[in-house]
């Protein structure tokens, strides 16, 4: 719908209008004479009748006026006697042209509203489908960009106007805001002081009497709940057009519509900027708690060590041992703690790429297992990979990190001498890896929140670690394309699974050195 339709609404009519009268009543005479010597002159009145409802049916109330007294000429001058003549012998007929003439005119008129009526009825329909449609684009809109593109796309063409979306910057400074955003100019002829003058006085300047004459743009406020969120320029190329109580109920509706959706943008950012705050407090309170907990530990135990290694005081040599293996271990715990914080920095900040091979599972497997030889002491491991399934394409240190993190959680939490089994299996088109222990299992109702930052399966336990291993392990396995979760095992225990795709391995057969079995039960 555009504004240029309204114009056909109301008793102006169309210039065609006149003519096609004009041709109506010539065509009703010309018949009218063929027919005036066998029917009689009241029956003739039937032809000019309904040329009288067809003219005013198709082209307005005013063309219908003329095509009725048209009509009575016609008739007087071709059908009553005396003939081609406006003299009337008979004085009757001046009652019969009065009530042809009156049931014309009424004919007309009725005809006329109802044609009136349904143009309104269909321009209200077309209105209301164009709010529907600006509404629902409006509802989807998630950025002030969309905004202003979705406003400019509906309001140029249902008002044959330039728009313009202006909203204030954190000074209450108008901007212009287009689909690209703050960009562009505002429309010819527009003033961004009078915009600015509307948004401070929270009022639509539809223009007093001289701007409405020199044709001068809509200034229209956009009112939402709240406040007044912004400023919409419209530049019609009409103005008188626009200015149609219809059509100015429709650019007030929509503007009510667009702030509404500027409104809820507004929250909508606000919102995430509480949560952003909020997730941003709770990870430096978490990381601030862990180094004041498991780094201070540590920290503490090799200054004190240190400090007694360098005394003068004799130690034995078995003390000596103790301390200087004690004083590795916490070192070891320390080096963890800061990798597992540099790891997960930079996966979360899309700093790592991903440096994918063709590689044996089973040697990354085995250098986890070499670097956790001291923390799983007194395990048994017990590894089965079948041989189909070993060669993978993966990075070797990001896939190494995940077992390191699996096995030494495994080995936090389970008793000494037990047992820890790592195996793999074909499921389709990935390869499901499996880590179990037997220990005390996942918490009911957690085995997704560990997997979450700084979040630990005992928030009370005395084990040292942040909650940071198995959140680096399924941002790694997510950079491969698999998945990761945890189960309780069916006879106690814990089992945490993770998928790598299968691929397509390169074509050829694997050398000798590589097409070996990995060991299937090995003692750390």
């Amino acid at each position: 719908m555009d504004a240029a339709s309204y114009e056909e609404i109301g008793d102006r009519g169309h210039p065609a209008g006149y003519a096609w009268a004009i041709i109506g009543c010539a065509s009703a005479t010309l018949l009218a004479l063929q027919l005036r010597d066998f029917l009689a002159s009241a029956n003739l009145v039937l032809l000019y009748l309904m040329v009288v409802v067809l003219v005013a049916v198709w082209f307005g109330r005013r063309p219908g006026i003329f095509s009725s007294v048209l009509a009575v000429l016609c008739f007087d001058v071709f059908l009553v006697p005396p003939y081609y003549s406006i003299t009337v012998a008979d004085p009757q007929y001046l009652l019969t042209f009065a009530a042809m003439l009156t049931v014309a005119l009424i004919i007309s008129h009725l005809t006329a509203n109802l044609r009136q009526q349904a143009q309104v009825a269909v321009q209200r329909e077309r209105r209301a489908a164009a709010l529907f449609a600006l509404s629902k684009d409006l509802s989807g809109a998630l950025t002030y960009e969309q905004i202003a593109e979705i406003l400019t796309r509906h309001l140029e063409s249902m008002f044959r106007a330039k728009v313009c979306l202006l909203l204030p910057d954190r000074s209450g400074r108008l901007q212009v805001f287009t689909a690209e955003g703050k960009q562009g100019q505002l429309p010819p002829d527009a003033s961004m002081e009078i915009a600015q003058n509307t948004y401070d006085r929270q009022a639509t300047l539809d223009a007093e009497s001289d701007m409405a004459a020199s044709g001068l743009p809509l200034y229209l406020a956009l009112r939402a709940p709240m406040r007044v969120r912004g400023v919409l320029v419209v530049v019609p190329e009409n103005r008188q057009q626009v200015l149609l109580p219809e059509l100015r109920r429709l650019l007030e509706t929509c503007g009510a519509q667009i702030a509404l959706a500027i409104e809820r943008v507004h929250y909508v950012n606000v919102a995430q900027s509480a949560v952003v705050a909020m997730e941003s407090e709770r990870l430096r309170n978490s990381l601030l708690s862990a180094i004041s907990h498991d780094v201070r530990t540590p920290l503490t135990t090799i200054v004190g060590i240190s400090t007694a290694l360098a005394s003068d005081r004799p130690i034995s040599p078995g003390a000596h041992r103790e301390m200087v293996d004690t004083l590795q271990e916490e070192a070891l715990r320390m080096d963890s703690l800061v990798t597992n914080l540099l790891d997960m920095a930079k996966l979360h900040a899309g700093g790592v790429k991903l440096n994918k091979q063709w590689q044996m599972l089973e040697e990354v497997i085995g250098s986890a297992l070499a670097m956790l030889s001291r923390p799983l002491a007194n395990r048994r491991i017990e590894v089965d990979i079948p041989s189909h399934i070993s060669l993978l394409e993966f990075d070797a240190v990001l896939l190494e990190r995940v077992f390191c993190n699996l096995l030494d959680n495994a080995g936090k939490y389970t008793p000494q001498d037990s047992t820890i089994w790592i195996h793999a299996e074909r499921a389709g088109d990935t390869v499901l890896v499996a880590v179990e222990d037997n220990g005390p299992g996942v918490p009911k109702g957690m085995e997704e929140a560990i997997f979450e930052k700084f979040t630990r399966g005992d928030p009370e336990s005395a084990l040292i670690g942040v909650g940071l291993g198995l959140s680096i392990c399924r941002a790694i396995v997510d950079a491969h394309g698999g998945r990761i979760w945890a189960e309780k095992r069916s006879t106690g225990g814990a089992r945490f699974v993770f998928s790598l795709p299968v691929g397509s391995p390169p074509p050829g057969e694997l050398p000798p050195e590589l097409d070996q079995p990995f060991p299937a039960k090995l003692t750390a």
